[in-house]
């Protein structure tokens, strides 16, 4: 039975990090619209979740490696650059108590000084322009 799943799948997509974004985002989906369903009685507003897991399917067992790796590149994309906001914002909240972030008045930079320093010289690393700050 492996085998034969292992022969079907040659040559075929598989599983990536997109695919596992569409399977979560379909269980989610399949939770709350079957929950909006119960309450208003529409019958056929619990079939909006079958939209991502049929799509989900068709990217897995494709045979066009390279658009579903382009597609793939593009979601990595978007998925780190909000992974990074996020994990700023979250440095920020950790920082909070013992360090103030500062942006360069030339470059736009941003910077972490210690709080509590009273009044202070920074020199930006990044473009080596100094101004003063109160942290």
């Amino acid at each position: 039975m492996r085998q034969k799943l292992t022969e079907f799948m040659r040559g075929r997509y598989g599983v990536d990090m997109l695919n596992k974004f569409l399977m979560n985002f379909t269980i989610a989906m399949a939770i709350i619209a079957t929950v909006v369903s119960l309450m208003t009685g529409n019958q056929y507003l619990f079939i909006l979740w079958l939209i991502p897991l049929v799509l989900s399917y068709y990217r897995m067992l494709s045979r066009n490696i390279n658009r579903r790796y382009q597609e793939n590149q593009k979601y990595l994309l978007i998925y780190n650059k909000v992974r990074n906001k996020v994990r700023a914002i979250k440095n920020r909240i950790v920082d909070f108590p013992k360090y103030k972030y500062l942006k360069c008045p030339n470059c736009g930079a941003t910077m972490r000084v210690p709080r509590r320093k009273g009044k202070i010289t920074v020199t930006c690393p990044k473009c080596s322009h100094r101004f003063d700050a109160k942290s």
